[in-house]
Parts: structure tokens; sequence; C-alpha cells
């Protein structure tokens, strides 16, 4: 009965040890847990099938003159276009989801929120009062309704 060691050995482990670029000791113990673990047994066989995707891939030659006009633009001070989308594309999905939250909060809050009294009407207090002297005998009380105006 094998044991496992404390801990899965990683993506980047299982990449090293399948180029060959472990130390002999940590290949023979990342072999082993292999070997036990189903699941560490399976990413490394995805791995393996990644690994021969890209080496059946054909290579491409790059245009003439390319290191020559990149050398160019970075002894110019260029940075690279994309990382500078990227970093604006970031922060837009960033703003975008605070946004998003915070409608998301107001709207919770407004449903939650009980619902305004609704405004009484001094003409409604009148009739109330009316129906109630209408039959005093319901509650043994009479009331006096006193309009004033200013």
């Amino acid at each position: 009965m094998s044991t496992l060691p404390e801990r899965h050995p990683g993506g980047s482990e299982l990449s090293s040890y399948l180029d060959g670029g472990l130390s002999d000791r940590r290949t023979k113990a990342v072999a082993r847990h292999v070997e036990a673990c189903p699941a560490c047994g399976r990413e490394l066989a995805a791995l393996r099938k990644v690994s021969s995707a890209l080496a059946s891939q054909e290579e491409v030659e790059p245009r003439p003159g390319w290191l020559s006009r990149v050398q160019e633009q970075v002894a110019a001070g260029a940075r690279p276009a994309s990382t500078a989308r990227i970093r604006h594309r970031l922060r837009l999905r960033l703003a975008g989801g605070i946004a998003a939250v915070a409608v998301g909060l107001v709207s919770v809050g407004l449903w939650l929120a009980p619902p305004p009294p609704a405004p009484v009407s001094f003409q409604d207090e009148v009739r109330q009062h009316l129906v109630q002297m209408s039959n005093p005998l319901s509650d043994q009380t009479s009331y006096v309704v006193e309009a004033r105006y200013p």
C-alpha cells in the first residue's frame, strides 16, 4: 500500500516532470504520487495531450526585419500597446462590475424597504371622524370635529 505525499504536485511541477526538468529525487517522488493518485494521473495525461498537440504544430518563421524593428521601438521607449489595452479593458470590467454590484444593492434595498405611508388628507380624516360620529354607540365615545383655517 503506497501512501500519498502531503501535497499534490502542481501543474507547473507536473509539466517540469513531463519535460524532464526535475531532480532525480523529485522525479521519483512525483512518479510514485502520479501512480497512486488518480486525479494527478488524469492531469498528467491531459498535459501529455497538450504537449503532443503543440509538438505537432509546424514552426512559423517571423517576418524579415522584425528584430530590428522591435529593437528600435524599445530604444525609443515604446511600450507594448497590448498591455495598455489589456489594462484599459480590466479597468472597464472592474468599473462595470462595481456599477453592477451598486445597482444590485440599491435594487435589493428598494425591494426590501417598507412602503412609504399613504398620505392622509384632511378630508379623509374628517370623513373618518364623521363615520365614527354617525354610530356613537360603537365605542361609547362622541367626536367633535373642529376645522380652523388661517
